[in-house]
């Protein structure tokens, strides 16, 4: 019976603290315009990580003609920002294209390291 209850307790820590510590420091983002201007709308939680990255995947065929906050780099299909020290709330990127894209053709991802265990987290933008 004893067995049972330590069981328990510790399952039930597990299932309440655990996904918290991924909830807590979440960074994630969606897509939202079309065309030739697209926005990624970033969502930061209360415990930001100390950094974050946003890569943004380019279809065949189409430039980043601008962007706004300026992007770390590219290299060609591949842009990508760096966010140091972030803080807990919202932030945006806006983006001009060299040709109109739908937002499902594009692909993105933010990528950020869990300051409590060190963790990597890769997060899709939707």
């Amino acid at each position: 019976m004893q067995l049972r209850h330590h069981i328990f307790l510790f399952l039930f820590l597990f299932v309440v603290f655990v996904p918290s510590l991924h909830a807590e420091t979440s960074v994630s983002g969606r897509y939202a315009g079309g065309g030739t201007h697209v926005k990624i709308k970033l969502s930061v939680a209360a415990s930001p990580p100390a950094a974050f990255i946003v890569f943004q995947y380019l279809p065949a065929g189409v430039q980043l003609v601008h962007a706004s906050p300026a992007s770390a780099g590219s290299n060609g299909q591949q842009v990508k920002w760096l966010f140091k020290h972030p803080r807990s709330g919202g932030a945006t990127i806006s983006m001009q294209f060299s040709s109109p894209v739908a937002v499902n053709q594009l692909q993105g991802e933010i990528r950020f390291q869990h300051p409590k265990n060190g963790q990597m987290f890769t997060e899709r933008i939707k």
